[in-house]
């Protein structure tokens, strides 16, 4: 059969395959003859044992008679269950519904009302996943802790486990004696249970989802930190740990402060613990009430390492979680396909309250480097909707990516621009005041939306109920009578895309159009539009995104683009905006790739620290494109656009220099030193790394993980088993991450298999090891090829080392692919497994999709 023939029909197969499946599928979500009202939750833990054992009753409502009912509960045994109503208890037979979902059945009808479900219970806590109830070793000590979110409260204990189901919990947790416990809610009384063994009962929380629900247990060491007016805040760490909280709990209640002034209301719960996990950064953080719980290396900092980038990540993190306490917790979407509702408005306010405490931060930049980033992933035909509607257990693989997070915020900052910070404000303040405590849809936004202006509801769900990036092509229109603008719009398609794009959908694309004359607001709500403009002659320049929060890419003729590349006075925002619109316009053919990269050359001269950085992702977006053959092609555009600044700013901080200095250093010069294979900056990072390994001369914090990186590219086998070595012993998770990247570096073909080896290595943590090796290989097609052929190899070993859903993500290492050769061999390892993870079909089909468009970009570019 002819290979494309092949092709579709096992895509045909495929798609066979998954209707079948969700026709037989039962309904994602509890039937509601059921309701929850509160939870009494007691649970026996101890982390240095694997299992773990409770009872929980729950109050129920049953709205009709019925012989049985279904809850959540995964990989939980039942030991027992009832139904007590009013004196009369009826026993219930517990059986496995699904994998997600027991059954309770009953000889006899139950009736209608109130009751009492009761049910005890044994489970695991998870040692490779971090979802449910898991566990972790630190300095040879245990640590039990909890992630919830989406559907994991079900793997700790029997529940509705479903974000409509919002009620009160009571919550008892039985601990070894030496050991601190802490949840949601303060603790109300700690008493001794059996020998060696006390009980912590806890306050009753408000209403919460039981995805919000959280403790953690363990050697925690606290640190008080200041309060934000009543409210306690206190900050937990591994033992001997918590003093390295010290920037965060000194900052944490301002920020505080100015969210309560933000909504004009206070912190809805009695306290803010902040917990800071035994796990690697990637997990993040978790806006659990009361109770957020950060990656160890986002919220500790060894002395001397709270560098202005450990800085920034932290108080950017934390503002984005404490806005969650509004956003999610008090005001909870009623199902998952609002999640956008929690994850765009957190990120928003988060990014806005973090440039008005740290003003010389800049941190409005956030806006257009939040909507790069959503649109990388939003020109693929494979992108989904902000608002997805979440339909089957897969449904849940793809709802936490920039989609969710980075363009719902975007689509806000430009409603805020459009209707103005108070008007905007006055809104979220209605919608947070009607439905606090409760659920609220995307509809109950729109409705106060739509209370300032009547055309907003419309342009959100033009942004939220459709995928893909509008292109709005912008002529300049100058002849007879006074000047105009020709708007048209259409769907922004990359090269090659994987299959016909549909109708040609219409967004309402509010714009602020800015002339020499002044500013024009224009709704854009049909395919074309003629708009004049206030200049009394053709003005020299159109900026037709002003502000740069526009969420669309305007697409102007070769001299306009020039005409605004070359204004000294071009806001920030606008020329972050505009080189990221060079970069996706190049991505859809629109830009020829030399324009674009002697683009960037330009910009890279720019003072801004932001501007250059952003010149610098042109050139890494640009990488794939330069094969094997050309990779000395690639490290001639870096010296041109950066050598001669990299090398001025060297690996040492200089005397007197700020922060924006520091920060720009971090990243020019290990991208000179790598990807501009500067001899010099690389012997000069293995000076620095071989006086570190033999004597512990301390490299800078800021430029450790680079300089680590930059002496390991040229580096030999003694380099690699002496960081190695360094790796097993560094005590810090941060520490271990950077050597552990460092070694994915080495290019030596034999030192980057054992790089790979390391994956597989028994006593190294693969959470920590994986990600870093195979990012570092993804970057280099001589090490990404061999990547790709370990994983064609051992596959199947890897994943045992693997959560039960991480697997979907292993096509994203190989995603700096630029060849339909490396497509098509990526799409037949993966295809096989792809469907037995969530989401791991959405992941398989953007890699690929990215790959194509990479392949149809090198194609056309004409560079050599």
């Amino acid at each position: 059969m002819p290979r494309p023939i092949a092709r579709l029909a096992a895509a045909l197969a495929t798609l066979l395959l998954a209707a079948a499946a969700s026709a037989a599928a039962p309904p994602l979500r509890l039937p509601d003859t059921v309701r929850p009202l509160a939870y009494h939750l007691a649970l026996t833990v101890d982390p240095a044992t694997p299992g773990h054992s409770g009872e929980v009753g729950i109050d129920v409502e049953l709205r009709q008679p019925q012989r049985s009912l279904l809850l959540h509960a995964k990989e939980l045994q039942i030991r027992s269950a009832w139904l007590d109503i009013g004196a009369k208890r009826w026993p219930a037979k517990a059986s496995r519904f699904d994998a997600e979902r027991i059954e309770l059945r009953f000889a006899q009808p139950v009736p209608a009302g109130r009751a009492r479900l009761v049910l005890a219970f044994t489970g695991r806590q998870q040692d490779t996943d971090l979802d449910g109830l898991f566990r972790r070793r630190e300095g040879g000590e245990w640590y039990a802790y909890t992630q919830f979110e989406s559907t994991s409260a079900r793997l700790a204990f029997p529940a509705f486990d479903e974000p409509g189901w919002k009620v009160p919990w009571t919550l008892s947790l039985t601990v070894p004696q030496a050991l601190v416990a802490v949840a949601n809610t303060p603790v109300r009384r700690e008493e001794p249970a059996q020998p060696g063994w006390k009980r912590v009962e806890f306050e009753p929380t408000p209403p919460l989802p039981s995805y919000l629900v959280a403790f953690a247990i363990g050697p925690l060491d606290v640190l008080d930190a200041p309060p934000a007016g009543s409210l306690p805040i206190r900050f937990l760490a591994p033992r001997g740990r918590a003093a390295q909280a010290a920037y965060a709990a000194g900052i944490t209640a301002r920020i505080v402060q100015r969210m309560e002034a933000y909504f004009d209301l206070p912190h809805p719960y009695t306290k803010l613990d902040n917990v800071a996990l035994a796990v690697p950064a990637h997990f993040g953080a978790m806006e659990n009430a009361g109770l957020v719980t950060y990656a160890a290396p986002l919220m500790l900092a060894p002395p001397g390492e709270d560098t202005p980038q450990f800085q920034r990540t932290y108080v950017s993190l934390a503002a984005h979680e404490i806005a969650h306490q509004w956003f999610g917790n008090l005001v909870t979407m009623a199902w998952w396909d609002d999640l956008w509702l929690n994850e765009s408005f957190a990120s928003w306010l988060g990014d806005r309250i973090v440039d008005e405490l740290m003003p010389q931060w800049q941190w409005r930049t956030s806006v257009p480097q939040a909507r790069a980033r959503a649109m990388q992933t939003d020109r693929l035909l494979s992108a989904r909707q902000v608002r997805q509607p979440v339909t089957s257990d897969d449904d849940f693989g793809s709802l936490w990516d920039p989609i969710t997070y980075e363009k719902g915020q975007v689509v806000l900052a430009m409603l805020e621009q459009w209707l103005g910070p108070e008007r905007f404000r006055d809104s979220v303040r209605r919608y947070v005041n009607k439905h606090a405590w409760g659920h609220a849809t995307a509809e109950d936004f729109m409705q106060a939306l739509g209370a300032q202006d009547p055309a907003l509801p419309e342009v959100l769900r033009s942004f939220t109920q459709q995928p893909g990036i509008p292109r709005v092509a912008v002529s300049l229109q100058c002849g007879e009578g006074p000047p105009q603008l020709l708007l048209r719009q259409s769907r922004l398609l990359a090269l090659a895309p994987a299959r016909a794009p549909g109708p040609a959908p219409l967004w309402r694309v509010p714009m602020l159009i800015r002339t020499p004359a002044g500013l024009t607001r224009h709704l854009l709500d049909a395919p074309e539009a003629r708009v004049a403009l206030p200049d009394t002659e053709c003005p020299a320049w159109v900026q037709a995104n002003a502000g740069g929060a526009g969420y669309y890419r305007a697409s102007y003729a070769a001299e306009h683009w020039q005409a605004l590349l070359a204004r000294t006075d071009l806001p920030l925002n606008e020329l972050l905006a505009l080189a990221d619109d060079a970069l996706g316009l190049s991505e859809a053919g629109d830009l020829p790739l030399p324009a674009l990269l002697d683009m960037a050359e330009r910009l890279a001269r720019h003072p801004a620290r932001q501007v250059a950085a952003q010149a610098a992702t042109v050139l890494r977006r640009a990488r794939p494109t330069f094969d094997a053959a050309h990779q000395d092609d690639l490290a001639r555009r870096w010296q041109a656009a950066f050598g001669e600044r990299a090398r001025q700013l060297g690996w040492a901080p200089h005397e007197g220099e700020d922060e924006d200095t520091r920060l720009l250093r971090a990243v020019l010069v290990e991208a000179v030193a790598i990807q501009g294979a500067d001899a010099t900056l690389r012997a000069q990072a293995r000076g620095r790394v071989d006086a570190w390994l033999a004597n512990g001369t301390p490299l800078d914090p800021q430029l450790r993980g680079a300089l680590l990186a930059s002496a390991a590219v040229d580096g030999d086998e003694a380099l690699f088993d002496a960081l190695l070595a360094a790796a097993r012993r560094a005590p810090e998770r941060s520490l271990r991450s950077e050597l552990h990247a460092a070694l994915g570096h080495f290019r030596a073909p034999r030192l980057a298999q054992r790089a790979r080896e390391l994956l597989l290595m028994p006593g190294l943590e693969f959470n920590e090891v994986a990600p870093a090796v195979m990012r570092a290989h993804n970057r280099v097609p001589a090490l990404r090829e061999g990547l790709l052929q370990f994983l064609q190899a051992r596959q199947a070993e890897i994943v045992k080392r693997m959560g039960r859903d991480e697997p979907a993500t292993l096509p994203t290492y190989l995603d700096d692919a630029c060849s339909e050769d490396e497509a098509q061999r990526i799409e037949r390892l993966f295809t096989p497994q792809a469907a037995r993870y969530q989401g791991g079909r959405r992941a398989l089909a953007q890699v690929l999709e990215r790959v194509r468009i990479c392949a149809a970009w090198q194609q056309r570019a004409a560079l050599r």
